[in-house]
């Protein structure tokens, strides 16, 4: 169940907008910028729990643990 969680895509994670802006002489485009931005949701606190740099030395123990366990 685990291993499903954290490799299952989600759908809809966040908002993306792209623009682009361009100068125009003689009819060719000079200076062409492109801009992509996105805006992530927040994840729910189990993905980030084994997936955040902050969280791995917990998540590492409590892995330690329930395998002490079985």
């Amino acid at each position: 169940m685990i291993f499903f969680l954290l490799t299952t895509p989600v759908l809809g994670k966040g908002k993306c907008k792209y623009y682009s802006e361009a100068d125009v002489v003689n009819g060719n485009l000079i200076n062409k910028k492109e801009h992509y931005t996105c805006e992530e949701k927040n994840q729910n606190f189990f993905v980030t729990f084994f997936t955040d740099p902050k969280w791995q030395q917990s998540a590492t123990m409590l892995f330690i643990a329930i395998l002490e366990n079985i």
